[in-house]
């Protein structure tokens, strides 16, 4: 484990800190980015974690180099520099943004909820599908142009909605959701501007996203399957997961992350029908003959399931972990490291109340799908009534 900052006297400080944990981690720590960046390259490392702002090469520039030389290593940024510029700047190249100061308990947990993950999408037989799909949708070039606004020194509305209104689908799909009760206006929304205005980037980013990948799929590879469902259901899906994470008082940040997940929870569904149209109609036989949920039919058939080859896509798009978390885990969040309310915990509950919402006995009182045992290990089972009717109403 490598840790990297300018400061003496915080390096010092982070020795003395991180002294208990000596049985358990081997550390080493460097004053530069550059030193640090020799050391990894004669001996490739598990985790490094980074200061920010240091001269010369910073922790944005040191992490992506890291990328390229030990892109197994967990990277995690520790900045007392919260600033929205800094944090979107690491979060391309980092898997963790922890704030200074910080406990010896956060960090680890941190590293383990990282490397829980990485296991997951390390998986054999994740990887051996992997290798046989011969294409994963690409990362859509207006998002790309979004982002790449919305990170600018000096974001502008103006211009990002110029961007959505390149596509005219893309806006005409974002104006009918921003009037629709989905998002509970009280103003007719006309115009881009106006909906990336009220709606803000993070919203807007994610609509855009989870749209262009919808619309890359060809319904006619496997007719059976319906897209418009799986669209509808996402679409329900965010809803709830929007109003969960604000029920439970969430942040923003896992507001948004619930969000996005949400609408992309399914992805990996899309990545394998596009592939394997013939396999994925096995994989729907089984459901409909032995009532397998989805995940479960299509570990029999392809050895791994959607939520696994959605969370690897995600990944390898550079989506931030707490997007790739909740997506990997939704289906079943006890597998998850860590603890507490996040977007693991509202896209788990919004997609399985969603999918009761599908049933045909209307506003059923048990709900299928959903993780008793981490419900019960986190203590949200007295909260599910409430979450219940908001996604009823949703």
């Amino acid at each position: 484990m490598v840790f990297v900052d300018d400061a003496p006297e915080i390096l010092k400080h982070l020795q003395r800190t991180l002294a208990p944990m000596q049985a358990e981690w081997a550390m080493e720590f460097y004053p530069s980015a550059t030193a640090a960046l020799a050391a990894i390259r004669e001996a490739p490392c598990d985790v490094v974690v980074s200061d920010m702002t240091m001269p010369g090469m910073d922790g944005a520039q040191f992490l992506g180099e890291v990328r390229k030389v030990c892109p197994q290593a967990i990277r995690i940024v520790l900045s007392g520099d919260q600033s929205p510029a800094n944090y979107l700047r690491s979060a391309s190249v980092a898997h963790r943004f922890l704030q200074k100061p910080f406990d010896v308990a956060t960090l680890k947990a941190t590293i383990e909820k990282a490397e829980a993950l990485r296991d997951v999408l390390a998986n054999p037989a994740l990887r051996s599908l992997a290798n046989e799909i011969k294409t994963l949708p690409s990362l859509p070039s207006i998002y790309q142009e979004l982002m790449k606004e919305m990170q600018a020194p000096q974001a502008s509305l103006k211009k990002a909605s110029r961007i959505v209104a390149k596509d005219l689908g893309m806006v005409t799909k974002i104006l009918q959701l921003v009037n629709s009760a989905f998002f509970g206006l009280r103003t007719h929304v006309s115009d881009p501007e106006q909906a990336v205005a009220l709606l803000g980037f993070d919203t807007i980013k994610s609509l855009v996203l989870s749209s262009q990948v919808f619309a890359q799929f060809d319904q006619a590879q496997l007719p059976s399957f319906s897209l418009d469902e799986l669209w509808r259901h996402a679409m329900l899906a965010g809803s709830c997961a929007r109003r969960i994470a604000k029920e439970a008082g969430a942040s923003q940040q896992v507001t948004d992350e619930a969000f996005t997940a949400a609408l992309l929870h399914d992805v990996g569904v899309l990545v394998l029908v596009a592939n394997k149209p013939d396999e994925y109609a096995r994989v729907l036989e089984l459901i409909r003959t032995k009532q397998m949920p989805d995940w479960e039919a299509e570990r029999q058939v392809f050895g791994a399931d959607h939520a696994h080859v959605g969370a690897y896509l995600l990944g390898i798009w550079g989506l931030g972990d707490g997007i790739v978390e909740a997506v990997a885990y939704h289906h079943h969040p006890d597998d998850y490291k860590g603890s507490g309310f996040c977007a693991v915990t509202a896209v788990h509950v919004a997609n399985a109340m969603a999918e009761a919402q599908a049933l045909p006995v209307e506003n059923p009182i048990e709900v299928p799908g959903l993780d008793q045992q981490y419900l019960a290990r986190e203590q949200f089972q007295s909260q599910l009534p409430r979450w219940r009717e908001l996604c009823i109403a949703a």
